[in-house]
């Protein structure tokens, strides 16, 4: 599995609801949405130039759902919001007595 991607043991509306605190708690913003096709465009408030697309998806064969994040750039910055990401999404089903990641 990447650095980018993350499986839950949730279901899609459950992990798009914590997504959703994760990007607001890391200040950055919403630009774009795609419920269709499960895609958010994020960009960070200070720094526009660093965000990316969160893809959210769920696998066929189990009750799992896929995040996966495609940055704008593959530089050090991306990386760091990327974990801050995904850290604070952990964190956030752990406060709400969920388990983490597979």
């Amino acid at each position: 599995m990447s650095e980018y991607t993350r499986k839950y043991p949730y279901e899609k509306t459950m992990v798009l609801n914590t997504i959703y605190d994760a990007v607001d708690t890391i200040d950055f913003l919403i630009d774009r949405a795609n419920s269709m096709r499960g895609t958010l465009i994020t960009s960070s408030v200070s720094f526009p130039q660093i965000g990316g697309r969160v893809a959210i998806s769920p696998e066929l064969s189990k009750d799992v759902t896929v995040v996966e994040v495609f940055p704008f750039t593959d530089d050090e910055c991306q990386l760091e919001w990327i974990a801050a990401f995904f850290d604070e999404m952990q964190s956030l089903m752990k406060r709400a007595g969920l388990e983490g990641i597979k």
